[in-house]
């Protein structure tokens, strides 16, 4: 697949997910929530810094956990969570199967709980670029919002468009 194959996927599956035009991380969030009837918790973990990892996606019993690396800006965070919610939206947790071992990054973990992962370290296949291209929507349109910015100085979008 390219990226351009993977966008389109990623505007049907945006399109189906039904958002409003003004969206927002945590709007996103509540809505995958609802969608899904379970929890979804989202946690810094430490441990993934350093590594090729930045993103996990743990599947469990009873709730939805999505772990990311420490980020260097909070767009890069926004990001990062955005690219696991994507792989919620497109359903690729119905296409997984078993779990890897990560109790060296979350010793706190019942590993018996987690019934899958997906783990965000490259683009290299087809669920990964999807993902991400639906990611990079979602961000459009949560940058694009005027839910909660700040009034702009001087009007600068009348401006510059």
């Amino acid at each position: 697949m390219n990226y351009r194959e993977a966008r389109k996927i990623a505007r049907r599956a945006e399109r189906g997910f039904g958002l409003p035009d003004d969206a927002t991380l945590r709007f996103i969030h509540a809505k995958l929530e609802e969608q899904r009837g379970r929890t979804i918790t989202v946690a810094e973990v430490p441990g993934l810094a350093g590594t090729e990892l930045c993103g996990l996606w743990l599947i469990c019993a009873d709730r939805d956990v999505v772990i990311h690396a420490p980020a260097k800006s909070s767009w890069h965070r926004q990001q990062i969570i955005l690219h696991e919610f994507s792989h919620m939206i497109l359903g690729h947790d119905l296409n997984t199967k078993g779990s890897e071992r990560f109790s060296n990054l979350l010793p706190d973990l019942n590993e018996q709980q987690v019934l899958r992962t997906l783990a965000r370290s490259s683009y290299a296949d087809d669920a990964e670029l999807a993902a991400e291209a639906l990611a990079d929507q979602l961000a459009t349109r949560i940058i694009n919002s005027d839910v909660g910015a700040e009034p702009e100085p001087l009007a600068f979008r009348k401006v510059f468009g």
